[in-house]
């Protein structure tokens, strides 16, 4: 094969061609044999110029080539996005909500994404460092602080349109997180707030809130120390609206608390002091939650849980976007994910508390359990009264009468 474009000739061809270019070469080499006798005769009769010229190259000299080019590199690549932090979460917390366990959804959704906590040891304590600027994308508290938060400007309106089981959250809790038609927060943990008693010391039981101001229990009762639950349990009892109570409504309210004091024993600020109240026999009966109730059901303690015609109250936990946060929907989905089956499965049977989604009751399997939150008892949250938000000019006024109560001589 010759090079690439120079076609292959038969060989008879080729040797014509040979011959025709041999005899070519041999008579111009004749010719100029021939001038070059010529011109050294002429020469030598005295150098004349010559009468010709010398002969010219039959084609022009070859032109240098343009140097080669050289070749140009790709134009360079854009460098590849550097690989992005993981994103963070932010959020102000009670202890022990932290674990894994109560984020489950979240965490498997978003592995990438690091949760961070900051803790509040109370209601006032958590509000207190959103106020100043803590700076979470998340903030847990309970009713009745939601008012708060939303006339400080501190939280946002919750798109419950991308929350997965908002339509199975019972009216009263969906309220719970409501102001004026706005959705301002998800709710997730609650329990009940009752009258837990010795059915021993009790035997003929209770059905009202007026028995923790019967002297038949005198030195035996304990109260729960805090304003905003001592004025809706007694609000309810006397039929107020206790958003929308008047001066001589409240005054009434605290006298009865003042008359009160001789028969309680003393008033409860933690649930592990009044647990001991109830081994021991001191207390018989008291405003409690219903973890108190289940623990001592668990240990063998005989006490029930009252079903009060005014109904029992209900504390809910709320979670809530920071007005600042730069991480909106992330937020949103870790709210939604609180609502997911195996996080409310955790918060039911690892900690006893409610979770706001009926539907996983049923994972429910300890009696005990299933008696202190009456999960056996569909119609119990028709009968519970939720507890609603107020203002803090009148979280003020129920501070302020609690603290008259306890001063008063």
């Amino acid at each position: 094969m010759g090079k690439p474009g120079t076609p292959d000739l038969p060989r008879p061809i080729a040797s014509q061609m040979e011959e025709t270019m041999w005899t070519k070469r041999n008579r111009r080499y004749s010719a100029t044999a021939m001038l070059f006798v010529i011109a050294l005769i002429l020469s030598a009769c005295g150098g004349a110029t010559p009468t010709t010229a010398p002969p010219q190259p039959t084609a022009p000299p070859p032109q240098p080539t343009e140097p080669p080019q050289p070749t140009q590199p790709p134009p360079p690549t854009e460098p590849p996005e550097p690989t992005a932090a993981p994103a963070e979460l932010s959020v102000l917390e009670w202890a022990f909500y932290e674990v894994p366990e109560m984020w489950v959804e979240f965490g498997e959704a978003h592995p990438e994404v690091e949760v961070t906590f900051n803790f509040g040891a109370s209601n006032p304590d958590i509000y207190a460092k959103t106020l100043a600027g803590s700076g979470e994308d998340i903030v847990h508290f309970y009713t009745p602080d939601l008012q708060f938060y939303v006339d400080e400007g501190l939280i946002q309106p919750i798109d419950t349109s991308k929350i997965t089981h908002w339509d199975e959250i019972p009216a009263g809790f969906q309220e719970s997180c409501t102001i004026e038609g706005v959705v301002y927060c998800v709710p997730w943990d609650w329990g009940f707030s009752s009258i837990l008693y010795r059915t021993d010391k009790v035997p003929e039981g209770i059905d009202s809130w007026a028995a923790m101001f019967d002297e038949r229990y005198a030195g035996h009762i304990s109260m729960y120390d805090d304003a905003t639950s001592v004025v809706p349990v007694t609000a309810h009892m006397l039929g107020y609206d206790e958003r929308n109570l008047t001066d001589e409504q409240l005054e009434e309210i605290k006298q009865l608390w003042i008359e009160q004091r001789d028969l309680n024993l003393f008033y409860w600020v933690d649930e592990p002091t009044l647990e001991e109240g109830f081994t021991s026999g001191d207390i018989w009966l008291a405003f409690a939650w219903n973890g108190a109730y289940y623990r001592l059901l668990s240990a063998g303690v005989p006490v029930a849980y009252a079903d009060p015609t005014e109904g029992r109250e209900s504390w809910t936990g709320l979670y809530a976007i920071s007005a600042t946060t730069e991480n909106y929907d992330l937020a949103l989905e870790f709210l939604d994910g609180k609502l997911g089956e195996q996080t409310a499965t955790h918060l039911l049977v690892d900690y006893a508390y409610g979770h706001v989604n009926p539907s996983f009751y049923e994972v429910v399997e300890d009696p005990n359990l299933v008696e202190a939150l009456a999960l056996d008892d569909p119609s119990i949250l028709e009968r519970t009264n939720f507890t609603v938000p107020i203002s803090a000019e009148e979280r003020d006024r129920w501070v302020q009468m609690w603290a008259e109560v306890q001063a008063a001589p």
